[in-house]
């Protein structure tokens, strides 16, 4: 729990430090436009790969109306990046913060590290074990916690990842519009021409939204 927290805690350290105002302001008001009320705090910051390699072009934390959003700083200060990019990134990320997105993401985690624990323990258990009867209902408690996280990774956690970013970018599209939405599906198509087929993965790793999904989710939106 320490080092979960010690974590968080340089996270939002992070953010404080490279924070841009401007933008903050941006993401503040596009939580207003998505109905959030009273007071208001998300951050907008800039941030290098090599301090948070996962993060991608962007990524968030936080919840309802309180939360940080991170855009790769090359992207961020670029003058050759249009503004109507710039904004769908950050719309997309604050969609993610108000929608609770993330509560669902920490859930499956929790979830995963639960069933985890529960078979270590049972492992340990198992070698502990004096007769058979023991050792038998170990086995088949092994095999369900087994059988209930592969279930859960291959089967819920990627349709939960889909379901989420394909949300976030509709409400992206509503906030900046479809200029916005065309130039970031531009940007999907280049990566996908240099080799990059997958645009989100699961807590496990499992393939969840793949980058033809996502293009054509939002030349639906925006043709």
């Amino acid at each position: 729990m320490g080092t979960d927290f010690d974590r968080l805690r340089q996270i939002v350290l992070y953010a404080l430090v490279n924070v841009d105002n401007r933008y903050s302001q941006k993401a503040m008001e596009f939580a207003w436009k998505m109905g959030v009320r009273g007071l208001s705090f998300i951050l907008v910051s800039k941030f290098n790969s090599k301090d948070i390699p996962k993060c991608g072009l962007s990524c968030s934390i936080g919840l309802g109306r309180f939360g940080a959003v991170f855009v790769n700083r090359e992207i961020l200060v670029s003058s050759n990046i249009p503004e109507e990019l710039k904004e769908f990134i950050i719309a997309h990320e604050v969609a993610h913060i108000v929608r609770g997105h993330i509560v669902s993401k920490l859930f499956i985690v929790f979830v995963e590290e639960f069933l985890k624990q529960a078979l270590d323990e049972s492992l340990r258990s198992l070698e502990k074990a004096r007769n058979i009867i023991e050792t038998a209902m170990y086995l088949i408690r092994l095999v369900f916690l087994t059988g209930a996280a592969a279930w859960f990774a291959v089967n819920i956690d990627p349709h939960i990842v889909k379901q989420q970013e394909l949300e976030a970018d509709e409400s992206a599209i509503k906030l900046v519009g479809c200029k916005g939405a065309r130039l970031f599906a531009n940007m999907l198509e280049q990566l996908r021409s240099r080799g990059y087929s997958i645009s989100h993965e699961s807590v496990l790793g499992f393939p969840a939204l793949t980058m033809e999904e996502r293009i054509g989710f939002i030349c639906q939106w925006c043709p």
